[in-house]
């Protein structure tokens, strides 16, 4: 049927003809057939019949009297038939009695036939058996004499050949064959000369009609004469035609006037759009100048607020400087609400998709607002799930600005109770995560109306004058248009019991992630083997869960004596532990004597130890050291801090020098983010001030660190590259090392091995602690500078509160120095006295400073500001020398790039451009210290693409940063 649909009509016509005729003529000669067959096969039958009572009638006294002659010259006589091939007689007994075969037969024409039963259920069912419709030959049995068993005299039986009736039927058949395909042939004939005239007129209208569908011209028309049926259709497609050509006519002037009108309305759209897109940017401009105008004051105001807390103050004074400074702060988070709003409207605000820890973006907004919920009497709780990846793809300050306005919404509308943060993964597959945050509190709640609107601008769920909670409005807005930004959605419901639960879902590229990233892979620490040694069975359990969600091999024990035994265990069957996690709380000793006897071991020294305790236990790090603990983590233990100390092993330093870092100098205190509290270091140090040796090659960042630490009241011995800062420390005795990363002749990694392994030979040397200073800030610096054996790490630029508080955690330090750092330190400094240490955020997380765009504005005063700060009697004279020394040697830097450049040596492009990024950061200079950080991290990936492009730029920068540099000691002077 498929193929008939697919055939053109003439093949259709001719097939309905073929098919029609040809059964016709097959049913009449099948029934030809039949007919024939059956008459010719009754005729042969009445002729046996009347043979067999001839026969019969001849055989009767034979049969009576047992005359066998007799019976066989009465078959005889049927040799006068040719068609009979033979006979038999069976007496009374069917026994046969004779027979007759036709010459032309062989004997074995009778050989199937043997006796038979006189009754007429057998006679009956022989005759049957000789009779089949299609068979060659014909058999009839016919009782001889009488009707009664007892009266019958025998049973003859006549089997006639039909060879020559199936011949006369075939050659009849033939001939009736012949003349129907004569007959179906000539209909053939017939068909195909009046198909035509149904074919040619239904040709005509297809082939006009593809015309009309590919020229368009709707004017042709179909001439014929016809007045049936196909005539009527024609007609009808004519007048379709002409219709179609009326109405095209018709659509052709609509569409003019159509265009006349559109043309009219598009030219008054266009004036309407105009003139809305110049509103539209008035307000964005307006928002954004005014944002920038009253930052600018604002940052005036909390500046001077922080120098002012600087001085000496009264109680009241200091009470009221604290108010200043705090509403100073949050008007410009108001400020900054509305930038962004502003950013929005005007379609500039955009989302990055770089690498970052996530455990460490959650863990900073945890200690930004824990304090802020627990002033306010109300609990913070973060829950995180377990199985969320290490490192995501995205936008790290979108995100904390989203979660920031949720926990800060949470903490103002709820009065008491408790605030739970949660992040769970929703949906993961090859491509992407997506992760659900939520957060949970017990305040006011939001209301069914307000739910509909409170993610407007401007708009809150209490709208009247009366409200007791103040804000913008402008929080959630922002909120849901980063999150949708970003291809997520936001909402809110309502707890089951009392308050609300804001949620939002965002889904993280992990094609993007680079595996090979440190810190970003769980690869990095699978299948390690993990022993944890703890006598409370609630916190073992959740360490063991944890370790057992990053697939590691863990065991765990309640006992000092268990946990040796099966550190003995282990590495006599040549599987050591990789990492032991030890609390410090242990019933019979404490958690560094079992640290220090495994340490003793020599078969269990490689195993890795990390101890676990509580601030009140907690070990300072002469004491860790001396033990060989290579960690410790604060209780609670964060999951980010614990995969740090796994991960910290497998990655290898960047530009240390090829050989391992001593047992002993195992990063101290924790790793990246670890919560260590480190106690002042205790190796005996000579009477008198404290000598800190400096090692800086970079002029500028050598004058202000020597005046920070002068002002602290330390001794400073300044050592321009490794070589010298190493053969000060063979020299002379130094209570804290300031080491630089990245100088000439020996970097500050090598310095720091060779410095180590110098006080593992020497017998009777102490450790110096050894602080990394460097400007590098991308993922994965701190625990190079950790592992190459440094003590601590401190990012380019920091202030003179965070290089105090870095070194108070080591050494003691002057009371007058301590002090004044103390008094001079910012209220909210992210780095306090005893503070968690913490990786920086990837370098490509910062946001871009903005290029000045004159020399008014190519230098930031408060850097130099703060330099002046550092003495109260000669601030103006050590920011000339600042200045001086700055540009005095950046013109040599520069010259230091272009020969790099030219030799595309991107090593040396990447070592000078990061000495003059933190030079350049010192003296303000922050839009040529972005541009050096960009031309670094061209070094960093082995590319100078774009970099003669950018050091054009820098070198013009760093025109108007001079010109501002002396506009402003001109003006000082």
């Amino acid at each position: 049927m498929l193929k008939f649909a697919r055939c053109s009509l003439n093949q259709k016509l001719t097939i309905i003809s073929f098919l029609s005729t040809g059964t016709a003529l097959l049913v009449v000669f099948i029934a030809f057939a039949v007919v024939s067959v059956a008459n010719h096969r009754k005729d042969e039958a009445m002729q046996l019949s009347s043979f067999a009572g001839v026969i019969g009638a001849n055989s009767v006294h034979a049969l009576q009297f047992n005359d066998r002659a007799a019976a066989q010259t009465t078959l005889s006589a049927l040799k006068a038939k040719e068609e009979i091939a033979g006979a038999i007689l069976f007496d009374r007994h069917g026994k046969v009695f004779a027979r007759y075969v036709a010459p032309d037969h062989g004997d074995d024409v009778f050989t199937d036939v043997d006796d038979i039963g006189l009754d007429a259920a057998s006679l009956a069912s022989a005759n049957l058996g000789g009779r089949a419709l299609w068979n060659t030959r014909m058999r009839l049995y016919r009782e001889i004499g009488g009707d009664g068993v007892a009266g019958v005299a025998g049973v003859v039986m006549i089997e006639a050949d039909l060879s020559a009736m199936w011949r006369d039927i075939g050659k009849g058949l033939g001939l009736i064959a012949a003349a129907m395909c004569g007959s179906l042939l000539v209909s053939l004939l017939l068909a195909s000369r009046f198909k035509s005239s149904i074919a040619d007129p239904l040709t005509k209208l297809i082939d006009t009609a593809r015309q009309v569908s590919r020229s368009q011209n709707f004017t042709l028309r179909i001439e014929h004469q016809r007045t049936d049926e196909l005539g009527a259709l024609i007609d009808s497609f004519n007048d379709m035609l002409a219709q179609i050509e009326e109405r095209g006519a018709a659509l052709i002037d609509h569409r003019k006037e159509l265009e006349r009108q559109v043309g009219v309305r598009t030219e008054q759209l266009e004036k309407a759009k105009n003139a809305a897109e110049a509103a539209s940017r008035a307000k964005s401009a307006f928002l954004a100048t005014m944002s920038h105008e009253i930052r600018t004051p604002m940052n005036g105001v909390l500046g001077m607020t922080e120098m002012l807390l600087g001085t000496k103050l009264t109680e009241t004074q200091r009470k009221y400087t604290h108010l200043v400074k705090s509403s100073g702060e949050h008007l410009l988070v108001i400020i900054n609400d509305i930038l962004d709003f502003s950013k929005i409207e005007a379609g500039k605000l955009s989302v990055e998709y770089i690498n970052f820890n996530l455990w460490d973006l959650l863990d900073d907004i945890n200690n930004v607002y824990a304090p802020q919920a627990q002033h306010k009497g109300i609990a913070l709780d973060f829950d995180i799930a377990n199985n969320i990846p290490v490192a995501i793809c995205g936008d790290p300050n979108r995100l904390r600005q989203i979660m920031a306005n949720l926990l800060g919404n949470a903490i103002k509308f709820t009065d008491h109770g408790r605030i739970r943060a949660s992040v769970q993964i929703c949906g993961e597959d090859q491509q992407a995560c997506a992760l659900r945050f939520e957060v949970h509190d017990t305040g006011i709640g939001v209301s069914r109306e307000a739910r509909e609107r409170i993610f407007e601008a401007f708009s809150q769920a209490d709208g009247s004058t009366t409200r007791k909670y103040g804000g913008t409005g402008l929080g959630l807005a922002i909120s849901r248009q980063l999150v949708e930004l970003m291809g997520g959605r936001i909402g809110v419901d309502n707890a089951l019991t009392q308050g609300s639960i804001f949620w939002f879902t965002v889904s993280f590229d992990k094609r993007r992630v680079d595996p090979d990233e440190p810190g970003f892979s769980l690869t990095e620490i699978e299948g390690q083997r993990v022993l944890i040694v703890d006598e409370h069975t609630a916190s073992r359990e959740q360490l063991a869960e944890q370790a057992m969600a990053w697939q590691l091999d863990c065991d765990c024990v309640d006992s000092s004596l268990l946990a040796a035994q099966r550190l003995d265990a282990a590495a006599r069957a040549g599987r050591p532990y990789d990492l032991a996690v030890i609390d410090m709380a242990l019933a019979r000793t404490s958690g560094l004597s079992l640290a220090a006897a495994i340490r003793a071991e020599p078969a269990s020294r490689a195993t890795r130890i990390v101890l676990i305790s509580d601030n009140r236990l907690a070990a300072d790090p002469v004491q860790r050291r001396e033990a060989g603990v290579a960690y410790q983590l604060i209780k609670p233990v964060r999951p980010g801090d614990l995969f740090e100390c796994l991960a910290a092993r497998t990655r290898a330093p960047v530009d240390a020098a090829p050989m391992p870092a001593p047992a002993h100098a195992a990063p101290m205190p924790a790793p990246a983010a670890a919560r260590s509290t480190p106690g002042p270091h205790r190796a005996s140090a000579p009477s008198g001030q404290r000598r800190v040796l400096l090692a800086e090659d970079n002029p500028v960042n050598v004058e202000v660190a020597t005046a920070m630490l002068d002002s602290l009241g330390l001794s400073v011995h300044c050592a321009r590259n490794g070589a010298e800062a190493l053969q000060a420390a063979r020299e002379s005795d130094y209570d804290i090392v300031l080491m630089d990363c990245q100088m000439p002749v020996m970097d500050g990694m090598a310095a720091t091995a060779e410095i180590r392994r110098l006080e593992r030979d020497t017998k009777g040397m102490r450790g110096v602690p050894i602080i990394a200073i460097t400007a590098n800030a991308l993922q994965g610096d701190r625990e190079t500078c950790l592992a190459a054996g440094m003590d601590d790490y401190l990012s380019k630029p920091f202030t003179q509160s965070q290089l105090s508080a870095l070194l108070g955690r080591w050494i003691t330090l002057p009371l007058t120095g301590g002090a004044r750092a103390a008094e001079s330190a910012p209220a909210n400094d992210p780095i306090g006295p005893m503070p968690p240490l913490r990786s920086p955020a990837p370098a490509a997380a910062a946001a871009p400073v903005a290029r000045p765009a004159s020399a008014r504005d190519a230098i930031n005063s408060h850097a130099l500001d703060n330099i002046r700060a550092l003495s109260a009697e000669r601030g103006d004279v050590l920011v000339q020398r600042v200045v001086r020394a700055y540009v005095g040697d950046t013109p040599r830097q520069f010259v230091a790039l272009r020969a790099a450049l030219a030799a595309v040596d991107t090593g040396g492009l990447r070592k000078v451009a990061h000495s003059l990024k933190s030079s350049s950061a010192n003296v303000g200079a922050e839009a040529l210290a972005q541009m050096c950080k960009d031309l670094e991290l061209l070094g960093r990936n082995n590319s100078t693409e774009g970099a003669a492009r950018l050091l054009g730029e820098m070198e013009h920068e760093f025109l108007a940063v001079r010109d501002s540099l002396d506009a402003i000691l001109e003006k000082e002077t």
